[in-house]
């Protein structure tokens, strides 16, 4: 997801940490913090380093260059693992794929 890993936990993508893409599309370099408008508020009060991304405005981004980088990524990883509300969204329903082994052939694979 826009080249980057994607971490889950307690059932929600909570973070996505993102570098440049290949093809150059995407120049980010540091972790997107997933989350809800209603409480970008109080995590940016808490997390001043953070800041509204400026495409994905919906989630909070930290540079891997910020100074603050490292004990700001401490902080927030410790509210995440003790399950904050306010971190975190839940993945949408992916489509549902059969396995291999069920799946018809197709021309390419005969």
């Amino acid at each position: 997801m826009f080249g980057g890993k994607a971490a889950y936990l307690y059932g929600r993508m909570m973070m996505l940490l993102v570098e440049p893409t290949r093809t150059g599309r995407w120049q980010w370099h540091g972790v997107l913090i997933c989350t809800h408008y209603a409480h970008q508020p109080a995590i940016l009060e808490e997390f001043p380093q953070l800041a509204p991304h400026e495409i994905l405005k919906k989630w909070l981004y930290i540079d891997s260059r910020h100074e603050e980088f490292e004990p700001t990524m401490e902080r927030v990883a410790d509210a995440m693992a003790r399950d904050d509300p306010r971190f975190g969204i839940q993945p949408r329903p992916g489509k549902k794929r059969e396995p291999p082994s069920r799946r018809k052939p197709t021309a390419a694979r005969r």
